[in-house]
């Protein structure tokens, strides 16, 4: 997919730079064919043909040195005379031409709201790549293992997924608060199966048939598990009411906050 993409792109960037040399030649020809036209019916009428040189006077409208004594200024400093020279066409064309750029400028991103401002503009490119992200993510979920899967602990949207799958799966055995029942406490410092996000991934993935805890891997998405997983890290410490006690080693928490499920 992505040489494909690089292919279309290198083909896209060769074809412009050839609509770029063409539309150059092109205008040189006809510029030079207009030329040509434009002297040849000067010297049929009598008139001067077509110069740089009086072109770019009247471009820059100096005056000549044989005739600075027309705009001599009254001004002497130690000898040095100053002139009063008007400001080249060109200059004062493309002033006016910033004003009126200036003033559709403002009234279209301003005013009118035909384009975005920057920040609205950042706004709409990082909501069109949370939409990407989304996206990529929902098509790859089922490939989520213990290998692969993420702390999120930090991401509410993940942490309250995996908080309504647990209300629906994981209470009757863990409880409400994760106090522990049948199935032993996950809120203190004592585990059984490891100490990483990946162990309590396999756990909940694989169940644990000798103590009676069921594979999930059927019912839940590998997507659900990892939510399911994070949320379970997220109620370490809490220590709620009537919590059974300790089961397994204690493992000391991590600077990345992991540990496993019971």
């Amino acid at each position: 997919m992505n040489s494909i993409k690089t292919t279309e792109d290198v083909f896209i960037l060769v074809l412009t730079i050839l609509l770029i040399l063409t539309a150059i030649i092109m205008l040189f020809v006809v510029g030079n064919l207009l030329f040509k036209i434009s002297n040849f019916i000067a010297q049929k009428e009598g008139r001067e043909t077509w110069s740089f040189e009086r072109w770019w006077n009247g471009l820059t409208n100096a005056v000549p040195i044989e005739k600075e004594a027309t705009v001599m200024l009254n001004h002497d400093y130690d000898g040095i005379r100053e002139l009063d020279n008007h400001l080249p066409p060109w200059w004062t064309a493309l002033f006016i031409i910033t004003i009126i750029f200036g003033v559709f400028y403002v009234g279209i991103y301003h005013f009118w709201d035909i384009s975005p401002l920057q920040e609205d503009e950042y706004n709409n490119e990082m909501a069109f790549a949370q939409i990407q992200i989304d996206e990529f993510q929902a098509k790859n979920a089922s490939l989520i293992d213990e290998n692969s899967v993420k702390m999120l602990v930090s991401d509410t949207k993940v942490v309250e997924k995996g908080k309504e799958i647990y209300v629906g799966k994981c209470v009757a055995c863990h409880g409400a608060a994760g106090e522990g029942g049948v199935g032993p406490n996950l809120t203190d410092e004592y585990w059984i199966h490891g100490g990483s996000i990946g162990e309590v991934f396999k756990v909940i993935k694989n169940g644990v048939p000798e103590k009676g805890m069921i594979s999930w891997k059927a019912t839940l998405k590998p997507d659900e598990i990892q939510a399911v997983s994070n949320y379970i890290i997220s109620i370490k410490g809490t220590n709620p009411a009537n919590a059974k006690a300790p089961q397994g080693e204690k493992i000391e928490a991590k600077a990345d906050s992991t540990m496993a499920l019971k």
